[in-house]
């Protein structure tokens, strides 16, 4: 391929990619939800008293947040942002995209590395290939558009494959694959269970014999990194908090069911062995990974949770079912080492995806971004190879059919579809109340989500001082000031002598004004952009 050539098409890919991660990055998704509030929130204080809302260093190696104790990395990225860009969604936001414009290039220079005895006219186009699956995938849009610590924690992983395949000349730039190994691991928590499988996998393919030697210094380097993170005081209570979300190693009482069809079976050498806890455990598991390894989730409806997913397309357009299945069978028939370690990387990824109760989950198995795009990018240009004219119109006809179609949707009618996964309405209730916080004496809120205070720190003009002195129990902060988070005692309205805000469930509020007969000074219900209005803000004051 002519330098130009090359040149003009590695720049088109990057602009498509800016587009549909740069397009209203602050206005779709509609709303932050409650990670994202929470990152804002710490970097809302960090970035003005060098400390975190519990009053803790910025320099720690866990985040206490509200309670679910969060890794480092992407707060101090969102801390420069809200710097520069005010505590703003697209301060918490622009990190995961800047991470994904990173991940589109880092995915094409991988793949050229992975085959470097290619000509270098068949390392560009594969090169492109690959960068043009990544930056068109609904997978990579949608992550890159949102404060997921995941995203940014996959490209972290990438980059320490990438140092391991520059070090075929320099071996010694394989110790730097465990330094990136621990910091994706401080970025997101289940990389430290994916990185060492592909270190070693990847460097027995660069390195063979000689990657022996690299073992055990580059684990030893990786571990020792982890040190900080293991020391921590709070590393016990975030493995604690971890292991209390329902998966299927604790959503079934596995003994007890092993004992029930044992029972029923018969009680005989058979049956302690296909009815043990252990493999009914292990049973589930294959379930979840078959799940994440589903041609209908790949290609056609994706995650059902509408935050990692639109509900109506693939991680992958339809398109490329039939490149992945070509690109597995080039890769098989003349590069089956390159394959392993392709096919190694996407399985280990898919491991963490496992373990939810709900699957397929494409946050926990974006590890596997690249890869894949690799197999599709491999796919896609044994097919361009071809030279065949009519071939390669039908396909870019219907890649820029399948471009519009997800952009159309994703811009006009996603955020409607996705307003309450994404919390939406909360940001508003939260501008609403900041208002009248000085014109009312009590503010009352309905508890129907106690990370509301989240939105009311982040929004609100509460300053990093005052809300470093805000008593917190369990790491959340159950009053602010005047603000009370409990349901209003309509009852006690004959003895209203003050002017309160009543905020909460519109059905909730609606029942107690008509059982009372009251009649608000003033009310707001709030609006999602699905067109719902779950929440309703009244003004109460004296009955006369």
């Amino acid at each position: 391929m002519e330098k130009r050539r090359y040149w003009l098409w590695f720049i088109l890919i990057l602009f498509l990619a800016i587009f549909l991660r740069f397009f209203k990055l602050g206005q779709i998704p509609v709303s932050l939800y409650w990670d994202e509030a929470a990152i804002l929130l710490d970097a809302k204080v960090v970035s003005k008293t060098g400390l975190d809302m519990h009053s803790r260093p910025w320099l720690q190696v866990l985040y206490p947040s509200y309670g679910d104790f969060k890794l480092p990395v992407y707060i101090w990225l969102a801390t420069f942002g809200v710097k520069f860009l005010g505590a703003t969604e697209l301060a918490v936001r622009l990190p995961s995209a800047l991470a994904d414009l990173a991940t589109i290039i880092l995915a094409g220079l991988i793949s050229k590395e992975l085959f470097f005895k290619f000509s270098k006219k068949k390392k560009d186009y594969l090169q492109l290939m690959t960068m043009s699956v990544v930056a068109i995938s609904p997978w990579s849009v949608m992550f890159s558009r949102a404060g997921f610590e995941g995203h940014l924690g996959q490209l972290i992983l990438a980059l320490s494959v990438w140092v391991v395949l520059k070090a075929r000349n320099k071996q010694w730039l394989v110790l730097f694959s465990p330094v990136l190994g621990a910091l994706a691991t401080y970025t997101y928590f289940s990389v430290r269970f994916v990185w060492p499988v592909v270190f070693i996998i990847t460097a027995l393919l660069v390195l063979k014999k000689k990657a022996w030697k690299w073992f055990l210094p580059a684990l030893i380097i990786f571990w020792v990194l982890l040190l900080p993170m293991i020391k921590s005081p709070l590393y016990a209570e975030s493995n604690k908090f971890r292991y209390s979300t329902t998966s299927v190693l604790n959503a079934h009482d596995y003994a007890v069911q092993s004992n029930q069809y044992r029972e029923l079976a018969g009680e005989n050498s058979i049956d302690r062995v296909l009815f043990h806890r252990h493999w009914l455990m292990t049973r589930e598991l294959i379930k979840n990974y078959a799940d994440n390894l589903s041609l209908n989730y790949l290609f056609l409806t994706g995650d059902p949770n509408l935050r990692h997913g639109t509900g109506e397309h693939g991680l992958f357009f339809l398109i490329f079912l039939p490149v992945l299945l070509i690109g597995l069978y080039q890769l098989f028939k003349k590069h089956r080492p390159e394959l392993l370690v392709l096919i190694i990387w996407w399985l280990i990824a898919l491991l963490p995806a496992c373990v939810p109760e709900t699957t397929p989950h494409s946050l926990r198995s974006l590890n596997a971004l690249v890869p894949v795009g690799i197999v599709l990018g491999f796919g896609l240009m044994s097919l361009v190879e071809k030279k065949s004219k009519i071939i390669n119109l039908i396909i870019a006809s219907l890649i820029a059919v399948s471009i519009f179609e997800f952009s159309y949707h994703y811009f006009t009618q996603y955020g409607a579809d996705s307003a309450y996964d994404w919390q939406d309405g909360y940001k508003e209730m939260a501008l609403e109340i900041n208002q009248a916080l000085p014109h009312v004496a009590d503010v009352y809120i309905d508890e129907f989500d106690d990370r509301f205070y989240l939105w009311l720190l982040a929004y609100g003009d509460f300053t990093p001082e005052e809300i470093l002195a805000l008593p917190k129990e369990n790491y959340q902060v159950k009053e602010i000031e005047k603000i009370t988070f409990h349901e209003y005692h309509w009852s006690k309205i004959d003895s209203l002598d003050r002017k309160i805000l009543v905020v909460g469930l519109k059905n909730n509020i609606n029942e107690g004004l008509n059982e009372y007969k009251i009649k608000p000074t003033w009310e707001k219900e709030i609006s999602q952009a699905s067109g719902e209005t779950p929440f309703k803000i009244v003004m109460l004051e004296r009955q006369n």
